[in-house]
């Protein structure tokens, strides 16, 4: 009878972190670039059930396999889905969109610095700060192709579309981009990516200030899924407390006794 109960709660589980990777969605539909992740949910091992007979019993089955028994689930991994999202025309000049090729694989990024640590962001919404620093969405640094902070000598500045960043008639730098083309190296901390390897500077990519890319989450679909996680996590809340009833009763059936 536990072994019932232990299933339906591990389930409960998995689907509650489910509803949070969901939320999390929905909560960031409107953060340019933001990537929408997806819960990969396993299986633990199944068990064999076999027949045991009793030689010397009439009454005793055949042994034999019964078959098998799930054992549960689990939520193993959160998977960022780095489909792009619609591009979006803003006019603002601090709005970077990163066009990649068509065939390209795996995921172009921004290299900013926050906290003293690199890390990489799809986030293309830029500030200038009262040290005319290019700031990321997240207060970072933004980062050159040489790994340094961009400081501008005026708040106004344009960005050609193979990243040279001028202001005042200068070339000040070359906006820092990266090509991650394995996404299992990627760590996400907040809404930025810690890369666990290389991280190659992008080729063939174009820019195009003024524009912005916005979320990839779909939003009919992540409210549908929404639903259907919490209609699931409902249905194994009655079974975990139909099984708290019946050890309530055989308890009290064994009190009686």
């Amino acid at each position: 009878m536990l072994r019932g109960l232990y299933t339906a709660a591990g389930a409960m589980n998995a689907l509650q972190r489910q509803q949070e990777i969901l939320s999390n969605n929905l909560g960031n539909v409107r953060t340019p670039g933001f990537k929408a992740s997806n819960g990969v949910v396993r299986s633990f091992p199944e068990m064999l059930l076999a027949q045991v007979s009793h030689p010397g019993n009439a009454r005793s089955r055949v042994q034999g396999e019964v078959g098998t028994l799930s054992t549960g689930v689990y939520l193993q991994e959160t998977m960022p889905r780095f489909s792009t999202g619609s591009i979006s025309e803003t006019g603002s000049p601090t709005d970077v969109y990163m066009k990649v090729p068509a065939d390209a694989t795996g995921a172009a990024m921004f290299a900013v610095e926050q906290n003293g640590e690199t890390l990489y962001t799809t986030n293309g919404r830029f500030a200038v700060d009262e040290e005319r620093f290019l700031r990321s969405a997240d207060g970072g640094y933004i980062l050159s192709d040489a790994g340094e902070r961009i400081q501008l000598p005026s708040s106004e500045f344009t960005l050609s579309g193979d990243g040279q960043i001028a202001s005042l008639g200068q070339n000040v730098a070359t906006l820092g981009a990266v090509q991650i083309d394995d996404l299992a190296t990627l760590e996400q901390v907040g809404n930025d990516y810690r890369v666990n390897g290389d991280a190659p500077p992008a080729a063939n990519v174009q820019f195009q200030q003024g524009f912005i890319e916005e979320a990839n989450v779909d939003l009919d679909r992540t409210m549908a899924d929404l639903m259907t996680t919490y209609r699931q996590f409902e249905a194994n809340q009655k079974v975990v407390q139909a099984y708290d009833k019946s050890a309530e009763r055989a308890i009290e059936i064994a009190r009686i006794r």
